[in-house]
């Protein structure tokens, strides 16, 4: 089975991407499939979250055929932890130390390593492999995209033998993405720049180790010139660049994923430019003089 994988950081775009691949008739997409167990079986809050239809997803058809489709071949109730975001258990300490054995194994290319965990992720790979099984027929489609973004779920996913994954790295301009970060975290601009490398060093390490066939995408270039940038992705994805649209919204998709960009009604494709009247200037400096060696990843439209 074919899955393309959106790596990216949080505020990076990866929603409009979705929305963008998921015009293609060969795409089907539910956004970010980490969601899907937690919005279809344990009930948090699911009620009161909408689909990008702009149904709740109790109520969507689209959802609830998914939904159908997986429960009639798993037993749901034998799952004890969240399969599409890959619990290793639900205590948060030992989860963290056994997603380090795995990643150790990996790392080592010692599979003995990961005995403890055979069970759990034969139990993973089952789940998830139905579920993009079944959105597949759904959609009647040949290619899965997931939007879940952190190089840890790649890890995963690179281990179900079923999928054939090509990845699209989404990056955006550091000094925006600190921006963003800063928003929604307490953090110094110091500490989010830091972040933001040690996860941008993260993806390319386990590009290279997973070997993983992959394409990079600038954000702001994505922004500036949509059908350059799409088309090129396309035939990187072997995907017809006719048979996909701009205009988003003009066809009902069923994503979830950045709450505002899936539930709103514009579909001009605009770059996000906030950080230049909120960022000091001295923030901007100390961000560019972390990240020097970064350039390539700065807004070419700025």
């Amino acid at each position: 089975m074919k899955l393309v994988y959106i790596l990216s950081q949080r505020y990076s775009g990866s929603t409009l991407l979705s929305f963008l691949l998921g015009t293609h008739s060969d795409v089907a997409t539910i956004g970010e499939r980490r969601k899907f167990y937690i919005h279809s079986f344990e009930k948090k809050g699911s009620d009161t979250l909408r689909c990008s239809c702009g149904q709740f997803f109790p109520d969507c058809e689209h959802w609830k055929s998914l939904k159908e489709g997986v429960s009639d071949r798993i037993n749901i109730k034998t799952i004890n932890t969240n399969p599409t975001e890959f619990r290793l258990s639900d205590n948060k300490y030992i989860r963290k130390g056994l997603f380090e054995l795995l990643k150790l194994s990996l790392k080592y290319n010692s599979p003995l390593l990961r005995i403890p965990l055979q069970s759990k992720l034969k139990s993973f790979s089952q789940f998830n492999r139905v579920l993009v099984e079944e959105s597949l027929k759904l959609d009647g489609a040949d290619v899965f995209l997931d939007s879940s973004k952190v190089i840890d779920h790649l890890i995963f996913l690179s281990m179900i033998e079923a999928f054939d994954i090509k990845v699209v790295w989404l990056t955006r301009d550091p000094r925006a993405q600190v921006n963003s970060a800063l928003k929604y975290n307490k953090w110094s601009v110091a500490d989010a720049t830091e972040r933001w490398k040690i996860e941008m060093q993260e993806n390319q390490f386990w590009l290279k180790k997973l070997k993983i066939n992959y394409v990079s995408l600038n954000y702001e270039a994505l922004c500036h010139d949509p059908t350059v940038e799409m088309n090129r992705l396309l035939n990187f994805l072997e995907l017809n660049p006719e048979d996909f649209s701009l205009d988003f919204r003009e066809q009902t998709q069923h994503i979830m994923g950045n709450y505002n960009m899936r539930l709103g009604s514009d579909s001009k494709i605009v770059e996000r430019k906030e950080w230049l009247e909120t960022l000091s200037q001295e923030q901007i400096r100390t961000i560019e003089s972390m990240t020097k060696d970064y350039k390539a990843y700065y807004s070419k439209t700025v």
